[in-house]
Formats: structure tokens, sequence, C-alpha cells
């Protein structure tokens, strides 16, 4: 092929004659490459980003990162095929020291911002569904907590939230307006010692065994978004597994009625 030209089905070269160019020479344009698969993969930090973290920031991601790989990824693929959540591996989840995030007191971990997004990234990287359990926990029920909730309320469930001893989820989404906060048709109205919630919620994660759940609902009297902390066993409460998902299958999402 080397030193000859290409000409198209008119004739003409293709190297660029019908612009009033000189015709490429093709050995030119594209030498041999070298195949790529005689390359070894990278194992290397390639935007050198283990550089910007701190020395507390590296040793708790290679804390996780090993807790994970010997405790966590061996059991996960039964799980996955049994659509089931490995409830046994909660407490090995516990020892990771990061439910809680960047939450500070309380018997959180007050990590920084880049830690909790390392930690989670090191927990995604064995499975996604460990990490759906553990956001859903921590970045959505615990945070609404700490930073929305009472002094008393704070004092009350972050710290078996942050042991891992009792389990959250966050339920906003809804079945007619999914997580469209502004258009939320679930009530909550003012009643004798407490609320009254009247509504529905879908696809909330860890909904079907969770101990606390942070339910988003509309306050009958303001109009406003309110959150509410409801205990698992209310009266009323039920929440329904959502079966057949292709998808984070070993996150237990669920209807809430």
């Amino acid at each position: 092929m080397a030193g000859k030209r290409v000409t198209g089905r008119d004739g003409q070269d293709e190297g660029g004659a019908k612009a009033g160019l000189p015709a490429m020479d093709i050995s030119l344009a594209f030498p041999q490459a070298t195949p790529a698969s005689i390359f070894p993969p990278s194992a290397s930090d390639y935007y050198q980003s283990d550089d910007l973290l701190t020395s507390e920031e590296r040793s708790i991601r290679m804390k996780v990162r090993g807790i994970m790989e010997k405790e966590i990824a061996p059991i996960m693929s039964a799980y996955w095929e049994k659509a089931e959540f490995p409830f046994n591996a909660i407490p090995k989840l516990a020892s990771l020291g990061v439910a809680g995030g960047t939450i500070k007191g309380y018997g959180c971990p007050g990590l920084s911002i880049t830690a909790s997004a390392v930690t989670m990234s090191e927990i995604a990287r064995v499975d996604a569904s460990c990490s759906t359990f553990i956001l859903v926990h921590s970045s959505l029920a615990m945070v609404t907590i700490a930073l929305c909730g009472s002094e008393a309320q704070k004092q009350k469930y972050l710290p078996s939230l942050a042991q891992l001893t009792t389990v959250g989820c966050w339920a906003l989404t809804e079945p007619n307006y999914g997580s469209d906060a502004s258009s939320l048709r679930t009530i909550a109205t003012k009643a004798p010692g407490g609320w009254h919630i009247d509504g529905q919620k879908r696809w909330i994660g860890n909904s079907t065994f969770a101990d606390v759940l942070v339910v988003l609902a509309r306050n009958a009297d303001t109009q406003q978004l309110n959150g509410f902390i409801v205990r698992k066993g209310a009266p009323g409460l039920k929440a329904t597994k959502i079966e057949n998902k292709i998808g984070l299958r070993m996150v237990q999402n669920g209807d809430i009625v």
C-alpha cells in the first residue's frame, strides 16, 4: 500500500486533488501504529489524584478498600443473584466507620468532604448496591437529621445510625411526581401527640427494613415542605419491596403507604 495514491469513483485523487491540493501519500498519513494490546494496562494513578489527598484521607481509603475487598466482595454475587440484601454484611460495613460522613459529633466520623467522597467511591468500587445503602442511610437520612433536626432528635437518632445499629431511609419520591419536591402530594396534618401523614412514596431505598424513616411531606397548615421522622412499626406504615429489578438488585427499594 505504501506510496500508492487512492482515487475516488470519478478517478480524482482522494488525497486532495479535488481541492487543488497535492495528493496525500497514504503511507505518510497513516504510519503503521503500534497495537494497543502490546502495552500493559496502566496501574498508575494517571491523574495523580493520590497526591492531592492528605495522609488521613489516604489512610481511611486504604482501610475501606481492604475491608471491602476482603469481607464484602466475596459474598456479593450470591446476593445479587437472589436480589436480597446481605444483612450479615452490616456489621462489616459499620466497621468502616464512615456512616455519618462529614457530620461532626453524635458519634459520627466528621470526615472531610474529600474523605467522604473517596470512601464512597471505594465502597462502590466493590459493589454499587452497598454504596447506595450507605448513601441513603448516611448522606440522605442522617444528614437531614443533622441539618434540620432539633438537638433532641440529633441526640436520639444519630449515635445509633452512626454505628449502623439502626438503619435509616429517606422518603421523597412519589408515584405520580417522581422526585419533584415542589409537586409532592403527601400531606402531614397536626394531630394530638404528633402528626398524621397521608400519602404514598415509591422507589425508597432501605425502606423495607429501615428503623428510621425521614419522610418528606407537605404541611397541611403552611403548605411548606417538612421532614418527619417516622419509626419502624408506626401505625399505618407499610413498605412493600419492588421486585424484578435489573439494576442495584441488592438495594431494597420499596413502595410506602
